[in-house]
């Protein structure tokens, strides 16, 4: 049984290495636990307990302190939206009053709108990003 349970340590902790998540672990450890219960020469009854006990274990404690850690909303992950928020754009296509243009902000051009919708931008005008809505930003003059 010693190598039934190398086996089963050594698949489940490759296989989970491939996976976006963690979902054989748990057994890589109670297979470690039984291998242990094995060599020490422990039945098999006795070892397959183990293996249950210990991956159940691993589960239950392990399992909800990573899950605790990942999902914590303390600190919210930034995304490109909030890196774009209050950047400065040039304007590279006229945004007229009310209607839209274009303005180049991280080496991409977007479609953006002023926030006064009576004011103008002419080519070359830089901008602030105030809001963005889809794929239309939101822009107000410097």
């Amino acid at each position: 049984m010693i190598w039934f349970w190398i086996a089963m340590t050594v698949s489940c902790t490759v296989i989970d290495a491939f996976l976006p998540y963690y979902l054989l672990i748990w057994f890589s450890g109670g297979a470690l636990a039984a291998l242990l219960f094995a060599w020490a020469g422990f039945s098999t009854p006795i070892q397959f307990v183990v293996f249950f006990v210990v991956s159940l274990a691993l589960m239950a404690f392990i399992g909800r302190h990573i899950n605790a850690r990942l999902l914590r909303s303390e600190t919210e992950m930034e995304t490109n939206i909030d890196e774009m928020m209050g950047k400065i754009a040039t304007v590279v296509m006229a945004i007229g009053a009310g209607s839209a243009g274009r303005v180049a902000l991280k080496g991409t051009t977007w479609r953006a709108v002023l926030n006064d919708e009576t004011a103008t931008a002419a080519v070359g005008e830089k901008v602030t990003v105030v809001s963005i809505e889809g794929v239309t930003l939101t822009v107000k003059k410097e």
